[in-house]
């Protein structure tokens, strides 16, 4: 009976011993996996920040500011965008930002692509001629460059609408430039 007894306090120590390890190796775990947490939060509060902002809050480039306005200008004409607009857009985006024809091209193509999900033109105009304003490395020289490039997109194919020159408003008024 003392034989049995002591097999089966064996068992139960190696029971005991075998719980608290398995507990110890689940401890260890859930503090990697809380660590690996900790080092994540930063990452997850920049998508969260980000996620939380629309697609015009996320421009922190002027030139792609420059690059949606001049679409917003060009679509104002009415109809779709044409080839010669967005000709003149690359041209201008080669000449004052000294792109290569690809990056002109893709900077485009990704310009369309905001302004299909872009509040309305008006707003759309407003918020980035701020940004465009409050830009502390461009000065006077660069915002009458943008004023020009925005005029040569409005007159590539031929005089400008109505609507175009509301929105060039729009930003000569936020740019604090007399017409």
């Amino acid at each position: 009976m003392q034989f049995i007894l002591g097999i089966l306090t064996i068992l139960v120590a190696i029971g005991v011993w075998s719980w608290r390890l398995r507990m110890a190796r689940d401890g260890a775990r859930e503090a990697a996996d809380l660590a690996r947490t900790a080092a994540n939060l930063p990452r997850r509060l920049a998508f969260k920040y980000r996620s939380g902002r629309n697609g015009l809050d996320l421009i922190e480039d002027p030139r792609e500011a420059a690059a949606i306005m001049m679409m917003e200008i060009a679509r104002a004409r009415g109809g779709p965008l044409t080839d010669r607009q967005s000709d003149v857009i690359s041209e201008e985006m080669i000449r004052h930002f000294s792109f290569t024809l690809d990056e002109a091209h893709e900077l485009v193509a990704h310009a369309a692509w905001v302004t299909n999900k872009a509040p309305l033109p008006q707003e759309t105009m407003r918020r980035l001629s701020q940004k465009i304003v409050a830009d502390k490395y461009l000065g006077p020289k660069e915002v009458v460059d943008l004023d020009s490039m925005l005029v040569a997109v409005s007159e590539a194919e031929g005089a400008p609408t109505k609507d175009q020159l509301s929105l060039l408003q729009v930003f000569r008024d936020k740019a604090g430039l007399r017409t």
